[in-house]
């Protein structure tokens, strides 16, 4: 039961293979704590929310932390502040073990492999791998897993890129962190993150769309997106064009190149053409092939996870008779 774990800033998602189909399951990363009364009991009891129990407190979490917030005029917290895994915090990190357990089901025999991409930012070398990163490995390995990191971006091109032989750029512009991976042949040989708070930019746009006078000011409010998208996305091209083309692997790749990309904001109107011209003014040195966003952008990462993590399945027998 191989799968894919994408533990995002905004959402956490799982995409597993149970041998007849593809089964995905999600969970906000935000949630909320009410004390443990009768009536938050009854509460929960009627809206079949997940929770948990802390010492004399309730946590829900997940969409039905904003269900319930709603309802009680709350505010739900965000589990991951600035893409980062809460310090200091032992009941949050309890929560996000809750979280984890809630959509990665426990291994049925074995110990099955579990690729899972990280919020944005982390080391990922072995010798270079935080205690964050160590910690959501372990939460992986105590539903029975062996878990194995990969970025976002190597995700990507898995997910998208078979048709080039597993070869080009992945790009996943993520909530807070954009993540840039050169890969050949399944082969990651480069990456970089790039800071962007790209989440924050779409809720203002998203604010504004909503608003009393969006309708009389549409037109405007589109030509701003526009300037908006296309200068951020040249920002974060430029710099990752600076890290890339020092690093040299970028030039192994053989042009023109194709490129794949995920993330919330590429399910904006018109965000091909965006990404086009922001391309074209960060003055890459490279040609674009085939450039592909993906379809279900929630599930590309875990998509990749999940191929990653059947590939190596199949190669393990292969490494043991050798």
């Amino acid at each position: 039961m191989s799968v894919g774990l994408d533990l995002g800033t905004t959402e956490f998602r799982s995409l597993r293979d149970s041998g007849q189909s593809l089964i995905a399951r999600r969970c906000r990363t935000s949630y909320l704590v009410v004390r443990d009364t009768p009536g938050h009991r009854r509460l929960l009891a009627s809206t079949q929310a997940r929770h948990g129990t802390c010492g004399d407190d309730l946590v829900i979490f997940g969409d039905d932390a904003s269900e319930c917030a709603s309802m009680l005029d709350l505010a739900v917290v965000p589990l991951l502040r600035d893409g980062r895994l809460p310090q200091g915090d032992p009941v949050a990190r309890q929560i996000l073990a809750l979280m984890v357990e809630a959509i990665l089901p426990a291994a049925e025999s074995g110990t099955p492999i579990c690729c899972l991409t990280v919020p944005g930012g982390y080391g990922l070398d072995a010798d270079s791998q935080s205690l964050d990163v160590r910690f959501l490995k372990q939460l992986v390995a105590l539903r029975g897993y062996t878990p194995q990191v990969i970025s976002s971006g190597m995700a990507m091109v898995l997910a998208e890129l078979a048709s080039s032989s597993f070869s080009g750029l992945g790009i996943s512009l993520g909530a807070m962190n954009c993540e840039f991976s050169v890969v050949h042949c399944g082969r990651e040989l480069a990456r970089c993150t790039i800071a962007g708070r790209l989440g924050e930019i779409c809720d203002e746009f998203l604010s504004s769309q909503n608003s009393s006078r969006a309708a009389e000011n549409s037109d405007l409010l589109r030509a701003s997106w526009d300037r908006n998208c296309t200068r951020i996305l040249t920002g974060i091209l430029t710099e990752a064009r600076e890290s890339l083309i020092s690093e040299g692997s970028i030039r192994l790749i053989q042009q023109p190149m194709s490129i794949a990309c995920a993330g919330g904001i590429t399910q904006s109107e018109g965000f091909e053409q965006l990404f086009q011209k922001a391309w074209g003014q960060a003055g890459w040195p490279v040609r674009i092939g085939q450039t592909r966003v993906a379809a279900n952008p929630g599930f590309a990462f875990a998509r990749g996870g999940l191929i990653k993590a059947i590939l190596e399945g199949q190669a393990t027998p292969e490494r043991r008779a050798a």
